[in-house]
């Protein structure tokens, strides 16, 4: 295969992001079941009051929850 078609071939080929932040994946439901199933204690009652800290006004805020 010549570099041409090399080239075409490359970019022919289905393309994905393979970088994910897993804070920004992990949403209140699922931090509730992984604490659940592993009998960790959550600051929050409910993923509700939780959603309501997801509004963060800034670095800091939003660091204090991971």
């Amino acid at each position: 295969m010549n570099s041409s078609n090399l080239a075409t071939t490359i970019q022919g080929i289905p393309k994905t992001e393979l970088h994910l932040h897993i804070e920004g994946s992990f949403e209140p439901e699922l931090m509730f079941e992984i604490a659940k199933r592993n009998n960790i204690y959550l600051d929050y009652d409910s993923i509700e009051s939780l959603k309501k800290a997801y509004k963060f006004n800034n670095l800091q805020e939003f660091l204090d929850i991971y």
